[in-house]
């Protein structure tokens, strides 16, 4: 046993799993440290991610004993040779961002929040500019950056569940695409997980990177893993079910309105001026949001269908897992079934198939929807300044939680407090990270069933870190899978919040209705 692995094995063995990295691609991201780069030829051997003063003092008195280079991050050091055969030990100390204080740092917080709530969505474009973009993205001005850097300020949704190895974060997962483009790496089973265990919220700040969107790069390496045949299996079994039961879940399409109670009591026709379209989360796992939707519509008075159980998926789950190939066979057959309707305007209360049909579908796969899509929010808001709808006043105070793909992906905010503000007597508290700061949930981009723990840890943080300080139980979102995230992590023993209500707006929007 050479000098190197004893040093790793005494290391295993004062250290927890997981903290004592020796993979190439954890020695490639951490090898951007400025200390790094401004010594040619010198990386790191290996990296240690201490969590407490306890491992660091015992990783200090390792060093003294074992006589390795221990080089503490973002500290100077002095020149070392390069003909030195001592292993050089990195140790990570560095506290794990939170996003309050990535803002905080610029002293202007307010200030930066209504900036980036101004900031226009950038369109992916079409996939060679979507390509293009990336490369641009990742081998030119924040490779600059990231260079000038001592250490990454970053915020990362998911980066607090993996201790804060610099590899499982934002900048991490953009040294990575970066390697790709260049070369430096290839796809590894390793490289996969570092690039699924992502909920592409969008929300990858700091300071330094305030105009640079990194889940676009995300979707375009799953795109060429997925070429490289290396998607993870529970994807293309996904695709299966999509194919076979209209359901990435395999929910039977004989059962996929059987909880929708008032479904089988409407008389549709087979083309009206309007679709409504409940979506596959909608109508197997949120039935009440559902039901709402289907009571509202059926008494606004006005014309429109449902395409039942012919359905299907929007194929979401395909274009953010990297399968577009087969996305596009999904984006055809919805395509034709709507085109049947002659529907000008399709409406649906999933953000994520809002944000699939008005955005991914063009600038990702190349197609168009045959007619107007809109969330159920901004139907009802329409509704409401044509003064089609009367309300009611509702005595309660509520949150909005902003999801993802309706908010940072498609740029909707108003829309559902627009709709909040006009029930009367309700009383909207915003959280402190709202609109374009919005914590993500952990649900999207193939999170929940890749790494549902994970998934599950995002969604605890969001109650605890901005629902909890509102003092409000009851907490409304615009988002199935937020829904779901949320009722799901409100449970558990951490949390254990029995008090706290969850609705879909749309059932909320339902109760102030006055159907009189």
């Amino acid at each position: 046993m050479n000098f190197k692995n004893e040093i790793i094995k005494e290391l295993n063995q004062i250290l927890k799993k997981g903290q004592v990295l020796t993979d190439l691609e954890d020695l490639y991201v951490y090898s951007f440290e400025k200390i790094f780069l401004d010594q040619l030829n010198i990386k790191p051997d290996i990296v240690v991610r201490v969590s407490s003063l306890v491992e660091e003092n015992e990783l200090k008195k390792l060093a003294k004993k074992e006589d390795f280079i221990l080089i503490e991050r973002g500290k100077s050091i002095v020149p070392i040779l390069n003909k030195s055969s001592k292993p050089i030990v990195l140790l990570d100390n560095v506290e794990i961002p939170k996003l309050e204080s990535c803002l905080d740092e610029t002293n202007q917080k307010d200030d930066l929040i209504t900036s980036l709530n101004k900031f226009p969505i950038s369109g992916y474009g079409t996939y060679r500019n979507l390509a293009s973009a990336v490369q641009n993205l990742l081998i030119g001005k924040t490779l600059n950056k990231c260079q000038k850097c001592t250490t990454c300020s970053g915020y990362c949704t998911v980066s607090p569940s993996f201790n804060g190895v610099e590899t499982l974060s934002s900048k991490g997962r953009m040294l990575i695409t970066k390697g790709i483009m260049k070369g430096d790496l290839t796809f590894s089973e390793k490289i996969v997980d570092i690039l699924y265990n992502c909920t592409e919220c969008g929300l990858c700040f700091a300071q330094c990177f305030q105009d640079l969107e990194f889940h676009e790069a995300i979707l375009y390496l799953r795109h060429k893993i997925a070429e490289n045949n290396l998607v993870p299996q529970i994807f293309h079994t996904a695709a299966s079910n999509i194919f076979e039961h209209g359901d990435p879940s395999a929910i039977p399409v004989n059962r996929r309105l059987s909880r929708v109670k008032n479904y089988s009591k409407l008389n549709l026709p087979e083309k009206a001026e309007n679709l409504c379209w409940l979506g596959c989360t909608v109508a197997t796992r949120t039935p009440k949001t559902a039901e709402s939707f289907i009571n509202i519509l059926n008494h606004v008075d006005i014309d429109f269908t449902m395409l039942g159980e012919e359905e299907g998926c929007c194929g979401y789950v395909l274009i953010s897992s990297g399968l577009w190939e087969e996305a596009k066979k999904v984006a055809k057959r919805v395509i034709e079934r709507v085109e049947k309707t002659k529907a000008k305007s399709l409406i649906t209360s999933c953000s994520g198939c809002y944000y699939t049909f008005t955005r991914l579908y063009p600038e990702i796969l190349d197609v168009q929807m045959p007619c107007e899509i809109l969330h159920t929010s901004q139907f009802f808001e329409k509704m409401i300044k044509n003064e089609k709808i009367k309300l009611k006043p509702l005595d309660i105070s509520v949150t909005y939680h902003d999801p993802c793909s309706l908010g940072r992906h498609s740029n909707v905010y108003d829309a559902p407090r627009n709709i909040l503000k006009a029930i009367p007597r309700l009383k909207l508290i915003e959280m402190s990270m709202n609109r374009n700061c919005a914590r993500c949930c952990g649900g999207g981009g193939g999170l929940w069933s890749f790494n549902n723990k994970v998934s599950l840890e995002s969604t605890k943080t969001r109650l605890k870190e901005d629902l909890a300080p509102t003092n409000v139980n009851i907490l409304t979102t615009a988002c199935p899978q937020c829904q779901l995230n949320f009722r799901f992590a409100s449970r558990t023993k951490a949390l254990a919040n029995k008090s706290l209500k969850i609705y879909d707006i749309t059932e909320l929007f339902e109760l102030a209705m006055n159907f009189e």
